[in-house]
């Protein structure tokens, strides 16, 4: 028998070793690749459990209020007068202390920025008006964010109420006032010079103005100065030089005749107080002077 003619068992058994498998060359990496990758993962698990356990809250709501009572938003809306506060509370579940940003935006300007830790799971902030600067009519947002991204937009309007008038008043179409509407208010003479003691007062307007929330209602004169530094005067001096101004209006019948205008189905007693309002465009200081009438006598 010769040697091709052999049993195949005994040919397999007397063939020479098979060379080196090459799809090992592939599996070997994937493998160790693998094993470190489970290695890794159990040496870092501990950390990352104990950052997801500190950074482990979310944004439950956003509410816009005008006011807040015993720890709640209250007056919830979207619509705002320029005389109320606007006030942005945001509630969270998870951790107590967690850091909460909010962004606040007119139309596409960002007017104020503020970020902090969160207490009992809520943060509150707000923006009004104030003596130097009145919230201008417009579109506004708040943005809330944990770290840059807005994960949450709430949107609202500030919007000046303008009440109905009897007889109706016709405002010049040259006419802008140099000082925004901060409550509702009836301008009645526009864009005037008053002549008095030989010194020319440049008179913006002339106004009904109606502070509900204190019930308290005036007239105001609106005075364009270029008056430098209004807000270095004191008091006392600040009344000395608009008295003038105060009396002039009084002695004019502008008192009479705002109490003539039929404001939203009323007439207001405007027997209280006067005040005459200095503003400088140019740099907007203004200086609010309140006389009552008594003293006008």
């Amino acid at each position: 028998m010769t040697e091709n003619s052999l049993p195949n068992e005994v040919q397999t058994q007397e063939k020479k070793p098979s060379k080196f498998p090459r799809w090992l060359l592939f599996v070997a990496p994937i493998l160790l690749i693998g094993v470190c990758c489970i290695v890794l993962a159990v040496l870092i698990k501990p950390f990352f459990n104990v950052n997801v356990k500190g950074g482990s809250y979310s944004i439950e709501s956003v509410t816009l209020s005008s006011d807040f009572e015993d720890n709640q938003p209250v007056d919830i809306k979207d619509v705002f007068n320029p005389s109320e506060a606007i006030i942005c509370t945001v509630k969270t579940t998870g951790i107590e202390d967690g850091i909460i940003g909010m962004r606040w935006y007119l139309g596409e300007n960002k007017i104020y920025e503020y970020t902090g830790k969160t207490k009992n799971n809520t943060i509150s902030t707000y923006i009004e008006s104030n003596n130097s600067a009145v919230l201008p009519e417009g579109n506004y947002r708040v943005e809330i964010f944990m770290t840059e991204e807005a994960l949450e937009t709430v949107y609202f309007e500030v919007k000046i109420y303008r009440p109905t008038v009897n007889p109706p008043i016709s405002i010049p179409e040259e006419h802008t006032n140099i000082e925004p509407p901060w409550f509702p208010e009836v301008s009645f003479a526009f864009d005037e010079v008053w002549n008095i003691d030989n010194t020319e007062w440049k008179i913006n307007e002339v106004k009904v103005v109606l502070m509900d929330d204190t019930q308290e209602y005036f007239v105001a004169v609106v005075v364009n100065t270029d008056m430098k530094d209004i807000m270095s005067i004191s008091e006392e001096e600040a009344k000395t030089r608009t008295r003038a101004i105060a009396l002039y209006a009084i002695e004019n019948g502008y008192v009479e005749t705002a109490k003539g205008l039929e404001i939203d189905g009323k007439y207001y007693d405007l027997d209280q107080s006067f005040f005459v309002i200095l503003k400088n465009p140019s740099n907007q200081q203004v200086y609010r002077i309140k006389f009552t009438m008594d003293e006008l006598q």
